[in-house]
């Protein structure tokens, strides 16, 4: 766990810390905020106890986007007709790209006075020319990675992440949650499976230190992703709903939260972007905790949600 205490905050110190360090402090810094900082980074062991797996989550400093996301924002950094909304929107449909960005801005170098949720209010902090030298600056940003795990796919990764962060900012803002709450709802499914980025570029290490094989891989990241992501968004200092969304996306009543929290909210949505890409008909139970609808009350809310989907899609159509 690597956290960097400075009172310097030129490009080039900023330069060098991005992909090695996990959070930035800026100085003058009390004693209590310096605690705080070690204390919750610390705290998230419990999420991940497994010792290797801990281990490979500390050695990733940047994420790597997927090609075709890579090329696309690095033609348009190299147009000087780009604007910011024009990169804001690229970056937001990239899971990578999303996390690398607002770790950035969040931390104490760009000094964002509230905690950033959106690619574009992120990318208008950092600017186009600090984008673009972090973006050029490190390979680790660039979308060359080949995955080690043959036939996994960053792209359908991509579509998946944006296809769940999508789904649950409409289902946040068709149950009359405020915009603040539906950003959030969109981070969070974006960043849903950035576990199974972690797994898919980096040699996964079994308990006794001798590489895992694809099969044994495969299956550490199916089991292992939602905490191995959560880890990694706490490591860099992102806010607690996003990496408690993440952790529990599968199990959401592990959480103990009230209503239509954060992380019930992903998991509804992560099912309801399945099942309609199967294009199936099944119960509205099926892949969902069990009872969950129930004891939120909203069994009869699913069909009206996939109303409002197929509105959405028929929308985005037509433009």
């Amino acid at each position: 766990m690597r956290l960097i205490l400075s009172g310097h905050a030129d490009s080039r110190s900023i330069m060098r810390a991005v992909g090695t360090a996990h959070q930035y402090i800026a100085k003058p810094c009390d004693g209590p905020t310096l605690k705080a900082a070690i204390s919750e980074t610390y705290g998230l062991r419990q999420l991940l106890n497994n010792e290797q797996l801990a281990q490979l989550v500390g050695r990733v400093g940047m994420l790597p986007s997927a090609p075709q996301a890579f090329q696309e924002i690095l033609t348009c950094l190299q147009d000087p007709a780009a604007s910011i909304a024009d990169a804001s929107k690229i970056i937001g449909r990239d899971i990578s790209m999303t996390a690398n960005v607002i770790k950035l801005v969040n931390s104490a170098f760009f000094g964002a006075r509230q905690t950033v949720t959106t690619a574009e209010r992120a990318v208008a902090y950092l600017g186009l020319d600090t984008l673009g030298a972090i973006v050029l600056a490190h390979s680790t940003f660039k979308g060359s990675m080949v995955s080690v795990i043959p036939g996994f796919s960053l792209e359908a990764l991509w579509q998946h992440s944006l296809e769940v962060a999508t789904t649950a900012r409409a289902l946040a803002l068709y149950e009359k949650m405020p915009q603040a709450k539906a950003d959030e709802a969109f981070l969070a499914g974006m960043l849903h499976d950035v576990g199974k980025v972690v797994f898919a570029t980096r040699a996964v290490p079994m308990p006794d230190g001798s590489p895992a094989s694809v099969d044994e891989a495969v299956a550490q990241m199916n089991s292992h992703h939602a905490e191995v992501g959560a880890y990694l968004l706490g490591l860099w200092g992102f806010p607690n709903p996003i990496i408690e969304a993440v952790a529990f996306h599968h199990a959401p009543s592990q959480t103990g939260g009230e209503g239509l929290c954060l992380p019930k909210l992903i998991h509804i949505a992560d099912q309801l972007v399945h099942l309609r890409r199967a294009q199936v008909s099944l119960p509205v139970d099926v892949g969902l905790e069990p009872k969950l609808l129930e004891n939120l009350g909203m069994e009869t809310h699913w069909p009206a949600w996939v109303a409002q989907l197929d509105l959405l899609d028929g929308q985005g159509r037509a433009e």
